[in-house]
């Protein structure tokens, strides 16, 4: 019999009233909605070489980061980025690709890729490859192309200029590596451009065939279910198309520029004419739009610029990068309370309404955390990482407190010395070369890695890997939070995530001294409860007017919102 109208409202009104009912209770626990996968995941740099061999070669591969799948899982994060794969003389690890299309075979086949793309959406992770646009290996048949002859058909895919009047290169543009960014082409006569090393000649964005080129080999991996890509160098895909002289940096001091170390002329000039120049952001808008066909893809910008440059890559209303690395945390040398909470602020108070934000404290080009700011304050610095607003990116090791390693100069591997000592191998336990190869690994182990290894670490519950983990979790409870700092009193930071339809908020303190530290913080927080501390051993009620902190401690509390 038809339902009356009367009736019908009354069964619509109780519906809602119970689905409010659900949805208050899921907050009132502490539970964040949900979110799109980029936004509620960590991601996890993993440098292939350097995880896990398979073969006993000395190298890791794409088998052996399948092997380690489950740990992936087990450690909380939800998205595994991978340095490059792709067929390269591994001139500069990876960096040098000779075919987009193909993976090289120090890691493996286009099988064991699958393979690791299929474990990984097994068990509900995500995998975004590196994108290296802005140069070739000089072994690319493109490059072998375009200096066949000025005819060439490919001539103009990569940026060849006439020597200057005296014969020398066309203008005084700088290498990153050190020297000159042009070459000599013998055979031509020609110059052509590398803003990284001689061996990786820089693509030609004026022409609409590499444009095309590159967005085609971006639909080939997404076309095999790959889920986004981190884009390498991006803000030097344009140079002026005039070739003028960039200008002396006045601030630049030769007194404090050792001419031995690579590069170190590169920063006598203000690089406005080969680093985010006009046009680049449309073709980066056009990488978007590939993404964009198919379904829920995500794109992350490198570019080390100042923030309100940085920020230009976030695009207008989504309609360029997800977000750019957010790099100032991991380039800042000043672990203070005040500089560090400075550094929050900056970039969500520049952030475009509506962006994301995001944080990393180490990667593959700077020397790790753990070795950076000190093994006593690095647990704390993973307990900011995981618990400010937005999307954290974890470099591997950095949850076993991994610390440089020394690599003596016949064992250097990296073109550009320096960056080989944040590279060295995952140390899986205590045994023959910490459980990474039966062979030889390709660069020297870490003599603490008895200690700091995820067997050792997964016994304790008190470790570094035991805090990684309950910090992956406990970040799901307040994942769209908002963010407020409450205050910095001496070395002491303390902020708040908190919700308005929410009856909980979490409080983070940090001391950031090596010595213990008392501070009073008045927070709208009610019952305070300890979750934990960063040395995981004390939980409980606290009294924020008298709260103590050891040097180098992080606490996590929960309290009920007021009224």
């Amino acid at each position: 019999r038809p339902i009356g109208v009367a009736v019908l409202i009354g069964l619509i009104i109780l519906i809602a009233a119970s689905v409010a009912i659900a949805v208050g209770v899921s907050l009132a626990a502490g539970k964040s909605p949900h979110l799109v996968w980029w936004k509620s995941a960590i991601i996890y740099q993993c440098y292939p070489r350097s995880f896990q061999d398979s073969n006993g070669d000395g190298s890791g591969d794409l088998a052996g980061i399948t092997s380690r799948v489950q740990y992936l899982k087990d450690l909380g994060v939800k998205v595994v980025w991978l340095n490059p794969i792709f067929a390269s003389p591994q001139k500069d690890n990876g960096y040098d690709i000779s075919d987009y299309t193909s993976i090289d075979p120090l890691y493996g086949t286009l099988s064991d890729f699958n393979n690791l793309l299929e474990a990984l959406h097994r068990e509900g992770l995500y995998l975004i490859l590196d994108f290296v646009p802005n140069h070739t290996s000089d072994e690319h048949p493109w490059f072998i192309e375009s200096r066949s002859g000025v005819t060439s058909a490919k001539r103009d895919w990569y940026v060849w200029a006439n020597p200057s009047q005296d014969g020398g290169p066309p203008n005084n543009w700088q290498s990153v590596f050190g020297g000159s960014a042009w070459s000599l082409d013998n055979l031509t006569g020609q110059y052509y451009l590398h803003q990284f090393s001689d061996f990786q000649p820089d693509l030609n964005y004026r022409n609409p065939e590499v444009i095309s080129a590159m967005q085609s080999v971006l639909s080939f991996w997404l076309d095999l279910g790959v889920d986004g890509f981190r884009v390498d160098a991006a803000k030097f895909l344009l140079e002026d198309p005039y070739l003028r002289n960039e200008s002396v940096d006045p601030s630049f001091s030769n007194t404090t520029c050792n001419v031995s170390i690579p590069g170190c002329l590169y920063n006598s000039l203000i690089h406005n004419l080969t680093t985010d120049y006009p046009g680049l952001h449309d073709i980066t808008r056009g990488w978007r739009k590939v993404l964009d066909c198919y379904s829920n893809k995500f794109m992350v910008a490198e570019a080390y610029d100042p923030i309100d440059i940085v920020v230009q890559y976030y695009g207008t209303n989504g309609d360029e990068f997800n977000f750019p690395f957010n790099f100032f945390l991991l380039g800042n040398t000043n672990w203070t309370a005040s500089a560090v909470s400075e550094i929050i602020s900056t970039w969500l108070d520049n952030m475009p309404s509506g962006a994301w934000a995001n944080w990393v404290l180490g990667n593959h080009d700077n020397p790790r955390i753990a070795s950076k700011a000190g093994l006593y304050l690095a647990r704390a610095l993973n307990v900011l990482l995981l618990t400010l607003p937005g999307t954290p990116t974890t470099y591997y090791g950095e949850e076993i407190l991994m610390t440089n390693v020394f690599v003596p100069p016949n064992q250097t591997q990296d073109v550009y010395q320096g960056r080989d000592v944040e590279r060295t191998p995952m140390q899986w336990d205590g045994g023959l070369n910490a459980g990474f190869t039966s062979g030889s690994p390709w660069l020297p182990l870490a003599t603490n890695y008895t200690t700091f290894n995820v067997m050792n670490e997964s016994l304790s519950n008190t470790s570094m890997l035991a805090l990684y983990k309950q910090l992956a979790s406990l970040r799901q409870e307040f994942i769209s939070f908002a963010y407020s700092l409450d205050s910095v009193e001496g070395n002491v930071l303390s902020f708040h995530r908190y919700d308005s339809s929410s009856s909980v908020d979490y409080l983070v303190v940090i001391n950031f001294a090596s010595e213990s530290s008392t501070v009073a913080i008045k927070s709208p927080s009610l019952h305070p409860q300890l979750l934990l501390s960063s040395m995981l051993d004390k939980s409980g009620p606290v009294d924020l007017s008298n709260l103590s902190l050891r040097g180098g401690e992080a606490l996590i509390i929960k309290g009920t919102q007021k009224g």
